[in-house]
């Protein structure tokens, strides 16, 4: 299933002409039965549509529409929409911050719950069909505030996983997983020193670590860490067991070739890593969507493919499909209207397939930033 969200808020999301996203034919029916509808269903891509508005003192508040579609038409199967509570932070998606990770990490595997940051700074998450906080935290109970950067969820445990202290750049500090149902009751710490050994148990689970301190750098089933914003371009790492940091690079002479003067290591391999296809093929966005192929030992870049034809149009962060066979990806028209598409990782090149167009929400707001979520 993909999965696209939106920040929207409360307002009836029927588009015009009885349409509701990509769903046409009896809008109003349609559209109470996507109201009802699971959105974490197989054969869906799921999005985010995130926009702001001021609350009655001033300050922000974040409207969310989070709709999921099938792949097979773009019909849009589920939408949930809420405005969250007073100045609830998203923990990615929304104006104001930044590149931040993607999407995924914010949801939970049935996309009925959003992580982000309370208006006291404590990790939360919210329903996203009422927008209410879940298992908000005894205002008489005593407790430490931990001030984290991100929240995040756990891909199969469904954990919330944050870190602590932002202020606090450079320092060894440990991270935080409870259940997001039962509240800071449930919270358990990991110290720094045992980071590596819980990030070496599998690849979601080191991904969820690496995340809840905000890097967004994709983890390989073997644990190859890509990150894309090294001082060099590309870099590969691997989890620093016996060392003193969480990652360790991998020192790889397909990623650097001489440059033109003496001194200058040069860069040879220009990638946003998106996501690894398996242990030796990770998929960048970097203008475009492309498709490394590395050597066993990544020594060698056995194979550089574009994955889309030559254009002019950007493209949001892609996500796979479960199989690993497609990716998805958003993208806007020259009419200025994000369009979903897919596109197979085997005719590489080719023109990709148009799922649907993604009406934004009638919520008063024109200006959304919209996300992919997953595929699910």
């Amino acid at each position: 299933m993909l999965l696209l969200s939106a920040c929207g808020g409360d307002a009836d999301s029927a588009g015009t002409n009885g349409t509701l996203g990509g769903l046409t034919g009896q809008g109003s029916e349609k559209a109470a039965d996507a109201k009802e509808a699971p959105l974490a269903q197989k054969g869906t891509v799921s999005a985010m549509f995130c926009t702001t508005r001021p609350d009655a003192d001033g300050r922000t508040v974040y409207g969310m529409t989070v709709r999921s579609y099938a792949v097979k038409d773009g019909a849009l199967v589920a939408e949930r929409s809420s405005v969250l509570p007073s100045r609830f932070k998203p923990t990615s998606g929304c104006k104001g911050d930044g590149p931040g990770l993607p999407a995924h990490y914010q949801f939970s595997k049935d996309l009925t719950m959003l992580a982000g940051l309370s208006k006291d700074s404590r990790a939360a998450a919210v329903d996203t069909s009422t927008g209410l906080e879940i298992g908000p935290p005894d205002q008489d109970a005593f407790g430490k505030n931990l001030k984290p950067n991100a929240a995040v969820f756990h891909p199969v445990t469904g954990q919330l996983w944050y870190d602590s202290d932002r202020d606090n750049y450079g320092v060894k500090l440990p991270r935080y997983f409870r259940d997001p149902k039962n509240g800071a009751a449930s919270q358990q710490t990991v110290p720094y020193e045992q980071l590596t050994s819980h990030m070496g148990k599998d690849k979601e689970t080191a991904a969820t670590i690496l995340a809840a301190g905000e890097d967004d750098s994709p983890v390989s089933p073997s644990g190859v860490v890509a990150q894309g914003h090294t001082t060099e371009g590309l870099g590969l790492f691997r989890v620093d067991s016996g060392g003193d940091g969480l990652l360790k690079e991998l020192k790889s002479a397909a990623l650097r070739v001489p440059g033109p003067q003496q001194g200058d290591t040069g860069v040879k391999q220009h990638c946003d890593p998106a996501f690894w296809r398996d242990d030796t093929t990770l998929v960048c966005r970097h203008d475009s969507l492309r498709q490394l192929t590395f050597s066993p030992d990544y020594q060698r870049v056995t194979k550089t493919e574009k994955l889309l034809p030559e254009s002019d149009r950007g493209v949001g962060v892609p996500v796979p499909s479960p199989d690993g066979k497609s990716v998805a990806f958003i993208s806007k028209s020259d009419s200025n209207q994000w369009v979903l598409y897919r596109s197979d990782f085997a005719t590489p090149g080719a023109q990709p397939v148009k799922v649907a167009e993604l009406e934004p929400p009638l919520d008063g707001d024109d200006d959304h930033r919209v996300s992919l979520i997953r595929w699910g």
